[in-house]
């Protein structure tokens, strides 16, 4: 029994060093060469907006607004986007951190001398290309002609640059039935590769309620009274993702005080603008609505209690005998009866804001969103080819300074939900006067 057991002993040595031994021998280098073989491979994005059919935007700051000053432009006619960009830059691979290579401008940037950018109307029905048009190069300063700046960060500003669909096809909506597409494709002359991508165009949204003249363009938020938003289905629309921004003005207890000693308008003494957004659920369009060929609408509800709790979910409640801050709705004015909406004091402070996306650009989003479940992985979404990136197309509405009516700013001064925000109350005096109160002051009639 003892020498098995000095047999045992002795072989399980012996194997434990021929496993060292093998393991010794065989070893690779350990060394981890994290970086493929360089490609060259474009990285392209637009997405394409073809404006709205409807007078979106209402005028700014005045007191007095008459009704026919509610347009963007002033020409009382559908306000349609005719500037369109395109960017193109290029991926990079090095051995060091990312963050040496994108401040460098010949990393991120071709050399446009080495590119053919252009864009064809490609037919969705046989596939057929006509009116190829080359895409203008617009470089740095010239940009800001288009209020266009590129944002401060760690990517280069050097040598920045936008492609710029040229005006003779500036116009997306070239014809009625939506029947064509627009497909941009870029060619490097160094590789004689051309990557390229389509999209269909969003037809620019129109809008039944609330329109931007009459009756129907004011808002009454009444507790339990429905707000009807509907919209017109545009053709090529897959999500329709719409928000609220209510517009107001705050004062310091100091200048509230100064401008009442002082007999100042109310207010008058260091005005903060301020605003809040509210972000309602998207609207998805049935098969019908995506082709325009329902009579339907995309309609979103919002009850009065939904609008006056999110605003005292947003903004700091006072103690409303001794307030730290007074606040106002912006844009206060006296209006007699024109067009339809009776007479009486109004606030222009609410903006609409609409953006209609094509199926494409929903993809892209949605893949893009964060995970909310326990699979963290998302699906890429990439409808370059031969390249990386995203072209879509969308339309957008912005319809500003919508007005609210009297009903609805004594909810918001003295109602339950949002009584302790201290926001002025209104009465009218006489034909045209308005007179401004706060706090105990607000009473209901």
């Amino acid at each position: 029994p003892n020498l098995r057991k000095l047999y045992i002993c002795f072989m399980k040595k012996i194997i434990t060093f021929f496993f060292f031994l093998i393991l010794f021998t065989f070893s690779c280098d350990n060394d981890l060469d994290i970086n493929d073989e360089w490609q060259d491979i474009p990285v392209i994005y637009a997405i394409l907006n073809s404006g709205t059919e409807e007078d979106a935007d209402g005028s700014g700051f005045g007191v007095t607004i008459p009704e026919t000053d509610f347009n963007y432009d002033g020409d009382n006619q559908p306000d349609i986007n005719y500037n369109h960009f395109i960017r193109i830059q290029k991926s990079f691979l090095g051995l060091g951190s990312a963050y040496n290579y994108v401040n460098i401008s010949d990393s991120i940037y071709y050399n446009p001398d080495n590119l053919e950018v252009w864009m064809e109307l490609v037919d969705n029905q046989n596939g057929e290309i006509s009116s190829a048009f080359p895409l203008e190069l617009i470089r740095d300063s010239a940009l800001t002609s288009f209020s266009i700046y590129k944002q401060e960060g760690v990517f280069s500003s050097d040598n920045h640059y936008l492609y710029k669909i040229p005006s003779i096809a500036s116009d997306l909506i070239p014809f009625d039935d939506l029947r064509k597409d627009y497909r941009i494709s870029v060619l490097n002359k160094l590789t004689g590769d051309t990557a390229f991508a389509e999209t269909n165009i969003v037809e620019p949204i129109k809008m039944t309620r609330p329109k931007s003249t009459g009756s129907v363009s004011i808002l009454r938020f009444g507790l339990d009274v429905p707000l009807s938003i509907q919209i017109k289905p545009s053709k090529n629309a897959k999500m329709y993702a719409v928000s609220l921004v209510f517009n107001y003005l705050e004062q310091s207890r100091d200048d509230y005080l100064f401008d009442v000693e002082q007999g100042n308008n109310l207010p008058t003494t260091g005005v903060m603008y301020k605003s809040v957004k509210w972000t309602l659920s998207n609207e998805l369009a049935s098969p019908q609505q995506l082709s325009a060929s329902t009579n339907s609408t995309i309609d979103k509800t919002i009850f009065g209690s939904q609008f006056f709790e999110f605003i005292q979910s947003q903004i700091a409640e006072e103690d409303i005998a001794a307030p730290n801050y007074y606040r106002y709705p912006l844009t206060t004015f006296y209006q007699g009866t024109n067009n339809g909406v009776p007479a009486g004091i109004y606030h222009r402070c609410i903006d609409l804001n609409i953006t209609a996306v094509n199926s494409e650009l929903y993809t892209y989003l949605n893949t893009n969103n964060p995970s909310s479940g326990l699979n963290q992985e998302r699906p890429e979404y990439n409808n370059i080819i031969n390249g990386i990136g995203h072209i879509g197309s969308r339309s957008i509405l912005n319809m500003d300074n919508l007005r609210i009516d009297q009903s609805t700013m004594d909810s918001l001064s003295f109602g339950q939900i949002t009584k302790n925000l201290n926001f002025a109350c209104y009465n009218t005096l006489g034909t045209n006067g308005v007179v401004i109160d706060f706090g105990f002051n607000c009473q209901e009639n």
